[in-house]
């Protein structure tokens, strides 16, 4: 697979006069900040993997939204754990996350895919708010670096450890972690604990959404055979060297297409393209998602 760079020119093209997109705060938890912290901790924990069906339903796990209707991915996951957040923010104590069981989460979050390993995460989320003593100690070890932040969290939480071995060789891609410095300086207005100095350090968040519109608009092209199998919704396995490949393809393709927004005189980053690129990735795609069952995206 590779990248297209017509297909990025005609989509830099599309996204020239987008506007930029501002944080999403109608479902996020925004109070104290010591329980705000401890809140977007296990969001980021949590983001993950949402496209399996339910098991009791078989249907798209979505909880019911603000405005009456419903909410599905990662929106759910934010607005659901707001309410806890609200009603019982004991939820959220180090001890009471590190002992977490699968009922206690069900209650929460209803039938969400792959609990089990959600169960992990929140339990992982424990271990280190109880290590570092609170959540405030935990983030203030990053000092206002994303760079920072992504090394603590991935030296600490296991499931963010985002990577991969291609052809003997480790590749980063640390998706959620990147998402949670996104989220910190969203949530904070990019004070306090959001002051992140390097947000232009993030690369895209590779996950399932960009590669399906990046390959939509013809900025990606797919091999046969792997496009074969997302049109026909088969699985792809997690670290196999098409499932990393086309991570990979995606962080450069939005590198690209930053940089070609640029030359046109927007000033962006990737990030920031991430943005733009995944709220156009709501809309109906004429090309299905790729599937691949993971804690990492």
């Amino acid at each position: 697979m590779r990248a297209d760079f017509d297909g990025i020119a005609a989509l830099a093209t599309k996204l020239r006069d987008v506007p930029p997109v501002g944080w999403e705060g109608r479902y996020h938890f925004r109070g104290e900040e010591e329980l705000t912290l401890r809140y977007l901790l296990a969001l980021d924990a949590l983001n993950f993997c949402f496209w399996p069906p339910s098991p009791a339903t078989g249907e798209k796990w979505s909880v019911p939204g603000p405005g009456g209707g419903r909410l599905t991915g990662y929106f759910a996951l934010a607005y659901a754990l707001r309410q806890v957040a609200e009603a019982d923010p004991s939820f959220f104590a180090p001890a009471a996350l590190r002992r977490i069981g699968r009922d206690r989460v069900r209650d929460a979050l209803g039938e969400i895919p792959l609990l089990p390993w959600r169960v992990r995460a929140l339990q992982e989320v424990g271990e280190a708010l109880f290590r570092f003593g609170s959540a405030q100690g935990f983030f203030a070890r990053a000092q206002g670096s994303c760079r920072r932040l992504v090394e603590l969290v991935t030296a600490h939480l296991p499931l963010f450890r985002d990577a991969a071995l291609y052809r003997g060789r480790e590749v980063l891609f640390h998706k959620r972690a990147q998402i949670l410095c996104a989220d910190l300086a969203g949530t904070f207005g990019g004070e306090g604990p959001g002051a992140l100095r390097d947000l232009g350090w993030l690369t895209a968040f590779a996950d399932y959404k960009l590669p399906q519109l990046l390959a939509a608009h013809g900025a990606l092209v797919l091999h046969p055979t792997l496009a074969g199998r997302i049109r026909r919704l088969i699985p792809l396995a997690a670290g196999s060297p098409e499932e990393v490949e086309l991570r990979a393809a995606t962080v450069m393709a939005v590198e690209e297409l930053t940089s070609t927004l640029r030359a046109g005189g927007r000033s962006v980053l990737p990030c920031e393209v991430d943005w733009m690129l995944w709220n156009l990735a709501q809309d109906r795609l004429p090309i299905p998602h790729p599937r691949v069952l993971t804690p990492f995206y």
